[in-house]
């Protein structure tokens, strides 16, 4: 009987233990697959973007990566579209440190604009990347809570 006992007190927490880590992994492999299927999303709706042109409006890192070789940035952009009015975008960017003078306030920059969301800005640079981190937690849901 007390071997049962014995048994059952370091069995049950171990099996409960071992079904909280199988629902939390879980739930992060859940999250890791959506922030992977958006990024391929994103991927094919910039190579569908329309080029532009734009204007640094605004810079500001707002960290670094890579043991600070690379840099998070936020941009406000004046875009300008071909045939179309100009109009300003929020957009994260991850740049080279070396390339944070590229993105300074009065700078030209090529873009993309999406077809589907025109505020949705890419790149179109080869020093520069739409922000991972960014897409994670949802471009749009982004320029809506920080507003235009």
């Amino acid at each position: 009987m007390g071997t049962i006992i014995f048994l059952s007190a370091i069995l049950v927490p171990l099996l409960v233990l071992a079904a909280i880590l199988f629902f939390v992994f879980r739930r992060e492999g859940a999250q890791l697959g959506a922030v992977k299927e958006r990024m391929t999303e994103l991927a094919a709706r910039a190579a569908r973007a329309s080029l532009a042109q734009a204007t640094v409006v605004s810079s500001r890192t707002l960290g670094t990566f890579e043991d600070g070789a690379m840099a998070f940035v936020e941009l406000r952009l004046e875009v300008q579209p071909p045939g179309g009015a100009a109009y300003l975008a929020r957009t994260e960017w991850e740049l080279n440190i070396s390339s944070l003078s590229m993105a300074e306030p009065g700078k030209r920059v090529a873009v993309k604009i999406d077809g589907d969301d025109p505020e949705l800005v890419y790149p179109d640079v080869s020093w520069a990347n739409l922000s991972r981190s960014y897409i994670a937690r949802g471009a749009a849901d982004n320029r809506a809570g920080r507003g235009k």
